[in-house]
């Protein structure tokens, strides 16, 4: 379970950095009420978004004190909370750090560097390449999304155990 913590927490200090550069597939975003857009974008495009929650499923006991944590964005640093991504028209994922630094350089630059997004409307995916890597992709699946927020899930599997984190994206 400890490798399976350490992995979270690195996954969601990976994920708030993502950013990237590419074509999209398909614009058109259905919200959960069955509306669209209306411009052929979708709707979370264009915005600074933050992450308000991050759960798992099954849910876990992060800290090992026998309770389980529904939320796992208490555990963050708070250098890491302040932290947004833009999905940009362009195609460009891009995003700051915020104004704490993680790494006490008041030098560190603030905007992270850009990565790669695609939208795919029949499957609800976010599909996120990282620039320096481009071994590095993450699929995320939309679970909702509004004027003001989106709420997408990733698997992860860690030993044989199948987990998913869901994260929630508010528009700051």
């Amino acid at each position: 379970m400890k490798r399976f913590t350490s992995f979270i927490l690195a996954l969601a200090a990976a994920l708030m950095v993502i950013t990237s550069a590419c074509k999209k597939e398909n614009e058109t975003m259905v919200q959960p009420d069955g509306t669209t857009t209306g411009s052929g974008t979708p709707v979370f495009v264009g915005k600074n978004l933050m992450m308000s929650s991050f759960q798992t499923d099954p849910i876990i006991d992060m800290d090992g004190d026998g309770k389980l944590d529904p939320d796992l964005l208490v555990f963050m640093r708070p250098c890491d909370k302040d932290n947004t991504i833009m999905f940009e028209k362009s195609g460009k994922l891009s995003g700051s750090n915020g104004q704490l630094s993680c790494s006490g350089d008041e030098t560190d630059p603030s905007v992270v560097k850009p990565s790669t997004w695609t939208y795919d409307e029949k499957t609800k995916t976010l599909r996120i390449i990282n620039s320096a890597d481009l071994t590095d992709v993450s699929e995320w699946k939309v679970l909702e999304a509004s004027a003001s927020m989106l709420k997408v899930e990733v698997s992860v599997s860690e030993d044989g155990d199948a987990h998913k984190a869901i994260m929630t994206w508010k528009v700051v």
